[in-house]
């Protein structure tokens, strides 16, 4: 090949390279529950401003306001979490965060690890891999979780989304989202209230069911992960209305944390004591709702502060905490 053909060709490849990469962008499908937002939005946070990080499902990003924590205690923290996020996902949302942030806290909630990657469907595997900005993270993750024969469409979002065409509106060419912070730190305010039969669960009255063996190896690597990092891996457990089988390896979670030595705190046992409602603080079945998500922050900043030391980290950026709360909880959201 002829040197003007050579460079014509690769000229060629470039532009269709970044053409593909801006439709991309445009075809994205950004408004998924928002998660572009939330996630895109822990990258615009100052470095190494986080006292605390909360990963999980949408468990997590249901039951603890990092707002309403900073009120109460005075600790930065941020909500990375997507619905049914499978915890091999949640490991390297740790390693990706832990890049850009220096926590002293890594909070875990554990329903993720009930399950195995192998339930998971393919609108899981988007709305946890889709929000992700590229790096060597995110391309290991879509070859561990995604089937070899499906990868295609994670590397290259536009083979997935082109045909979104005849639905795209001005919002699909607002990418404010990649320069901006999310307002609620990773949270979903849901207001609604759903009558719910949640009451404590007695673990004396269900049969331990082991952990699924790919759960314990994530979970012993997140630990080491957390230690590397100079952090404190922490568990907790959302509150839900039944927990049906999954009691039975929550039950031999509590057990593992002990052997791990591994603070976990169980909100389905404290019921009384942190005062939940069933007519007021639930949203379904598995979720708080904002009443009910004041109620397990306010109680978890209590239980950080009797078993850590923690100071937050000095911030320039009190004024707008300050701000991004009073606009949540005192304009009657």
């Amino acid at each position: 090949m002829k040197k003007k053909e050579l460079i014509r060709s690769i000229a060629f490849l470039l532009l269709f390279a970044l053409l593909l990469t801006a439709a991309a962008l445009v075809f994205d499908r950004k408004y998924a529950c928002d998660y572009f937002t939330r996630v895109r939005g822990f990258y615009n946070e100052p470095e190494d401003s986080m006292d605390v990080i909360f990963y999980g499902t949408s468990h997590m990003y249901c039951t603890v306001s990092p707002l309403e924590l900073w009120k109460g205690s005075g600790l930065h923290s941020y909500v990375l979490a997507t619905q049914q996020q499978p915890l091999l996902a949640t490991y390297y949302y740790m390693k990706e965060s832990l890049e850009h942030q220096s926590p002293k806290l890594i909070v875990l909630e554990l329903l993720g690890a009930c399950s195995t990657t192998d339930t998971a469907t393919e609108a899981v595997f988007r709305d946890c891999l889709d929000p992700l900005p590229w790096s060597r993270n995110k391309i290991e993750l879509i070859q561990e979780l995604v089937p070899q024969g499906q990868r295609g469409s994670y590397y290259f979002n536009f083979l997935k989304y082109h045909s979104r065409w005849k639905e795209l509106s001005s919002l699909d060419f607002d990418f404010s989202y990649r320069d901006s912070t999310d307002g609620y730190k990773g949270y979903i305010y849901l207001t609604p209230a759903r009558p719910s039969q949640s009451r404590a669960l007695d673990y004396s009255q269900v049969e331990a069911r082991p952990i699924p063996q790919e759960n314990i190896s994530i979970l012993l690597e997140m630990k080491a992960l957390a230690e590397e990092h100079g952090a404190r891996l922490v568990f907790i457990i959302a509150p839900y209305e039944d927990a049906g089988e999954n009691a039975g390896i929550y039950k031999s979670l509590h057990q593992f944390a002990l052997e791990q030595d591994t603070p976990l705190l169980d909100f389905n046992l404290l019921y009384d004591q942190v005062g939940f409602d069933g007519n007021l603080d639930f949203f379904d079945i598995n979720h708080l709702n904002t009443s009910g998500a004041s109620k397990a922050t306010a109680w978890l900043a209590d239980w950080l502060e009797d078993r850590f030391e923690l100071e937050a980290v000095p911030s320039q950026d009190e004024a707008r905490w300050q701000t991004l709360y009073e606009a949540l909880y005192s304009s009657g959201n």
